[in-house]
């Protein structure tokens, strides 16, 4: 809906973020690819359109040929730092960065293009048993539930962050923190809550939430 809404609207902004985990998975993989041919025809719509930053999740990942006219950055190449109009540097990530190293091992195992080749092929010979399952468990998933030590949760992995304005996704706990100088900001998913986030023209850096009716 987000996506068809951001199509027939009558202007669209000069850039967008996307900050990962848009699909409940998506990857180089066959089946995926299909089972999601519209969204991805219209996000390459927009890229057509708009300048598109894609920072790739935990769920969606080696999307770059996926989406040839996006900047798509990989989980290696985040965070990303960008300098604001107020001068000010922000550093943007999915989220999933600076975890225990077994949980980061992981998750980079799972995305690694040799892994998933092989996996295309044995769920070819299933007949995407694989890809169809992984699926059906992402369905009616509860995409928010209140984090109450969630400071303590970023705590060990600010001081990885240079900027002091850092804005993550990932946790979906739409909060602001402050650690000493640096502001952290984590999104809500807009699976959850319908909410997008726009950069106010302001000579502070200043994010203002806007939910968004498409029913």
């Amino acid at each position: 809906k987000f996506l068809r809404a951001l199509r027939s609207a009558q202007s669209l902004p000069p850039q967008i973020f996307m900050m990962g985990d848009m699909f409940d998975f998506l990857a180089n993989t066959t089946y995926v690819q299909r089972f999601y041919e519209e969204e991805i025809a219209l996000i390459n719509e927009l890229s057509r359109k708009c300048e598109i930053f894609y920072f790739e999740g935990n769920h969606d990942f080696n999307l770059r040929e996926i989406f040839p006219r996006a900047k798509v950055y990989p989980n290696a190449a985040q965070p990303v730092k960008f300098i604001c109009e107020s001068g000010e540097a922000v550093q943007i990530a999915h989220g999933d960065l600076f975890l225990p190293c077994l949980t980061q091992f992981a998750l980079l195992s799972l995305r690694n293009r040799a892994f998933l080749k092989f996996m295309d092929l044995l769920d070819r010979a299933l007949k995407f048993k694989i890809s169809k399952m992984i699926l059906k468990s992402q369905e009616g998933k509860n995409l928010y539930k209140k984090m109450p030590n969630f400071k303590d949760i970023i705590a060990p992995k600010i001081d990885f962050y240079a900027a002091n304005l850092i804005i993550e996704g990932h946790y979906h706990q739409d909060e602001i923190l402050y650690f000493g100088e640096k502001k952290y900001i984590n999104l809500c998913s807009f699976g959850a809550g319908s909410k997008i986030y726009e950069v106010a023209k302001s000579e502070k850096f200043m994010l203002i939430p806007k939910n968004l009716n498409l029913n």
